[in-house]
């Protein structure tokens, strides 16, 4: 029995590691295929003909074409049978353990309507109705332009699916599990770390409400982000602060305590540490070339 790594094997041309989101289509003419299939990622298998049948442990389940199925990351056994019309054909939705997290951070408010649910299944499996159907069509239209697909639009897909389950099914979507613990210990971490941007907190205690050692969470931390907690906070702050100062009704003396700076001479060090200017002077160039601009439309 062929052994596959997926998505790797399936069309290696197009496979780029740094994309969290990948879509293929796939087609099969082979009565009945089955696989050793070792998945790198994530997968949602959207069936459009044909049967599935996947062991996944010590627990297995089929699908038609009337229902598709998430598979978390891992070794599974697969068995691929053709339809009634002799085709297998399914569009398959790889996603990295951060796109989901990505997506939890983002829609944490709606996630937290059901954090009852615990993430433990391997494979969670849908029925497919009209806007299910309407969806996976249109994943199929753009996949024939044959040409890969921006990350943009695979992540706004990504969501839209997501977001339509969350509404429609909510258990049964929580119930699918992020494959690693230090992935769920990497939500928390930005949880805390995103969250606390604008707030006078240091990185102690950022790695306090983690429930982790200082050295353990500027590991993890730069394993996260690729750079120190203080880097990151601190580039992350003056870009708040960059925002706020290109209204020009905003004081640059009232921009430090609104990014967790306790005196404005704090704040002003750092900001001339980023952006080489006084957020005083960076204001003035700011109007100045809003100034231009319109002067430029007159």
């Amino acid at each position: 029995m062929q052994v596959i790594n997926l998505p790797q094997d399936l069309n290696p041309a197009q496979y780029r590691e740094e994309d969290n989101i990948l879509l293929r289509p796939f087609t099969s003419l082979c009565k009945t295929k089955k696989n050793k299939v070792i998945l790198q990622r994530n997968m949602i298998h959207l069936l459009i003909e044909g049967r599935k049948t996947v062991i996944y442990g010590g627990q297995s389940t089929t699908v038609n074409d009337d229902a598709f199925l998430f598979l978390a990351s891992g070794s599974c056994l697969t068995t691929s049978v053709l339809s009634d019309k002799g085709d297998y054909q399914a569009i398959l939705l790889y996603f990295s353990d951060s796109a989901m997290l990505d997506f939890y951070m983002k829609y944490d408010r709606l996630v937290q309507q059901h954090r009852q649910v615990k993430s433990t299944a391997s494979f969670i499996t849908f029925e497919k109705d009209t806007f299910l159907r309407n969806y996976i069509e249109s994943l199929r239209l753009m996949l024939l332009l044959d040409q890969p697909l921006p990350q943009e639009i695979c992540i706004l897909k990504f969501e839209e699916l997501l977001l339509y389950l969350l509404q429609t099914s909510p258990e049964t979507l929580l119930q699918f599990r992020v494959n690693q613990h230090g992935s769920m210990q990497d939500f928390e971490i930005r949880k805390a770390v995103e969250g606390n941007v604008t707030r006078p907190v240091t990185v102690e205690e950022l790695a306090f409400l983690c429930s982790m050692s200082l050295s353990a969470f500027k590991r993890r931390f730069t394993k996260i982000y690729g750079t120190s907690p203080q880097r990151w906070l601190l580039q992350q702050k003056m870009q708040v602060a960059a925002r706020l100062l290109k209204d020009r009704q905003t004081k640059p003396g009232d921009v430090y305590d609104k990014v967790g700076y306790e005196s404005h001479s704090s704040f002003s060090k750092s900001f001339r540490q980023i952006f080489g200017v006084t957020p005083s002077a960076y204001q003035e160039q700011n109007m100045n070339v809003q100034a231009q601009t319109l002067n430029v439309g007159e």
